[in-house]
């Protein structure tokens, strides 16, 4: 790595993958929930057993729970240092996308991550606290490392390092997310072999390094620990965890997240996110994908060279591998698509051709102006309930401004246009904030409550509740994903849990009752407030709301 693309990518890094960060609490449902969970363990001094609102909560590995938890040690029990895990995620993705173009031979790997770290999708993903970004950053940093081991020993230089960190980063994976990996790695490298086979020296690197014992030593001993140690401490984890969250999760519905009930819409889910999230390259990567196809069918000089037809093999499977899997599957949200977005923005970059720079800068403002046109329709539409219009109305004026000057591009050089991106992507930031932010964080609902208030969440559970109050919340019609860790508390379940929505009140009475010295306080969802009748209502004191939540305090 030479010192402009070592510089340009810390660059890279702490514009758009670090910074953007820091500026704003935690969003409802998931940012609580992930925040919560590894608050909990540093609170109990448990590193081993995840617990969401104080009961089990198996749905998920630790690793990233452990790095937040590590992250509000040192700079403390806030939502921004909850979510910096997600900027070792970026380093990895930017890393990965580098690495990719570069040993696909590209003639500026540079673009690479910058494509991969400017994308929609990949953006708005690595702003928001999910395991998705750190998971898929793994996946692709193991592919990168896996791809430079095997040619490495293709061209005899060893390799080993490049094996056990391509292990190492498989670990990562399996320790964020589970046994996606497995499929989605394993997948990617058995389709990659018939680009390898006719070459005897490369089907061994490939074979050696997939097969490597150190290499599964290394995996082995970083994954095992923590599943026999969690399943010898809370029997039941591994069933939950191997066959309710991943088979029973991918084979069925019956977590109600396919992408629609039309079966050929619920299959083409995944086509219509990348549509959206690949803006503005998704010109781009249409190219790449299609001269890398006719790269890989080429019977000329360029089919003798078996170990570049293997790497734009694996990197293009490492399109339609995780795309097919997902788009079969089950269960479908959006950021499951996600690794798929390094190699498409490789293969992009590799195939973009001398002298072709001005068609591919209006082919992206084309796509600019789209996005900004987008941004402006949902502003007109949503204007009556929209906080932020004139901030909404700014990012499509933005994002189009820009693809004018993209597709006109006087005095458009990269640094310019690199700069006024990154400029959009603050501003989009803000402008979520703005809009959706007061309906999406509960932390503006808690700052003027009684730092000793007992809690109860109403009508649904409230992630950022416990997280932001610092303890555990009564859940009255609204258990959901809690149900597992509730199911397990025996007896005691009755006192943190009652799914009839007319315990309320008595809920709360008890609550006064135990410890007359602590308000009792209920955080309700909106519409279940409004549910209640007048006698109840006017048993309580209402001193905060915001569009989706009501807080008020018992009489």
């Amino acid at each position: 790595m030479t010192r402009r693309e070592r510089t340009s990518l810390l660059i890279l890094w702490f514009f758009l993958g670090l910074l953007p960060l820091l500026v704003r609490p935690l969003w409802e449902p998931d940012e609580g929930r992930y925040a919560e969970i590894p608050r909990e363990m540093l609170a109990a001094g448990d590193w081993l057993t995840p617990r969401l609102n104080g009961v089990l909560y198996f749905e998920k590995p630790p690793l990233q729970y452990w790095l937040s938890a590590l992250s509000m040690k040192l700079f403390g029990v806030n939502g921004a240092a909850a979510r910096l895990p997600l900027a070792l995620a970026s380093g990895l993705m930017i890393w990965a996308a580098w690495r990719l173009a570069k040993r696909l031979g590209a003639r500026d790997p540079l673009w690479a991550p910058f494509m991969a770290a400017t994308g929609l999708l990949a953006f708005l993903v690595g702003q928001i606290l999910t395991l998705d970004a750190l998971f898929s950053a793994f996946l692709v940093a193991a592919l990168a490392a896996f791809v430079e081991a095997a040619a490495q020993r293709k061209e005899g230089q060893g390799g080993l390092g490049w094996t056990l960190t391509a292990f190492l980063f498989m670990a990562g994976a399996m320790l964020t997310k589970g046994l996606a990996q497995v499929i989605l790695m394993g997948g990617i490298l058995a389709f990659s072999l018939p680009f390898a086979w006719k070459d005897a020296a490369l089907r061994r690197a490939v074979l050696r390094t997939a097969f490597d014992p150190l290499g599964w030593l290394l995996y082995l001993g970083l994954v095992v620990p923590w599943f026999w140690a969690v399943n010898r401490a809370n029997p039941g984890h591994a069933q939950f965890f191997f066959i309710h969250e991943h088979f029973t999760r991918f084979l069925t519905h019956e977590h109600a997240r396919q992408g629609s009930n039309n079966w050929l819409l619920d299959k083409l889910y995944f086509v219509g996110v990348l549509a959206v999230g690949l803006l503005p390259w998704l010109s781009a990567t249409a190219v790449g994908l299609k001269r890398g196809w006719t790269f890989l069918r080429g019977r000329g000089p360029q089919g003798q060279d078996h170990l570049a037809r293997w790497v734009v093999g694996i990197t293009a499977l490492a399109f339609v591998w995780p795309l097919a899997f997902f788009s079969a599957s089950g269960s479908k949200l959006a950021p499951y698509i996600l690794p798929v977005l390094v190699p498409l923005a490789a293969l992009a970059c590799t195939f973009e051709r001398e002298g072709e720079e001005a068609a591919a800068l209006r082919r992206m403002g084309k796509e600019l102006v789209l996005l900004g046109g987008i941004f402006l329709l949902a502003a007109a539409i949503f204007r009556k309930d929209l906080g932020g219009f004139a901030w909404m109305l700014a990012l499509g004026a933005g994002f189009a401004g820009l693809g004018l000057w993209a597709h006109r591009p006087k005095g458009l050089t990269a640094p310019r246009l690199m700069t006024a991106m990154g400029a959009a992507l603050w501003l989009l930031v803000w402008a979520a904030q703005v809009t959706a932010g007061p309906g999406k964080s509960v932390a503006d609902l808690l700052r003027a409550a009684p730092a000793n208030a007992q809690w109860i969440s109403y009508g649904t559970y409230f992630q950022g509740l416990p997280f932001y109050a610092r303890t555990r919340a009564v859940v009255v019609a609204g258990t959901g994903e809690l149900a597992y860790g509730r199911d397990k508390l025996g007896a005691e379940a009755a006192r943190w849990f009652n799914e009839d929505p007319a315990a309320l009140g008595p809920m709360a009475d008890h609550l006064k009752q135990t410890d007359p010295s602590r308000p009792v306080l209920v955080m309700a969802k909106a519409a279940s407030w409004k549910q209640l009748d007048a006698g109840e209502m006017a048993r309580w004191e209402v001193v905060a709301r915001n569009p989706a939540a009501v807080v008020a305090r018992r009489r």
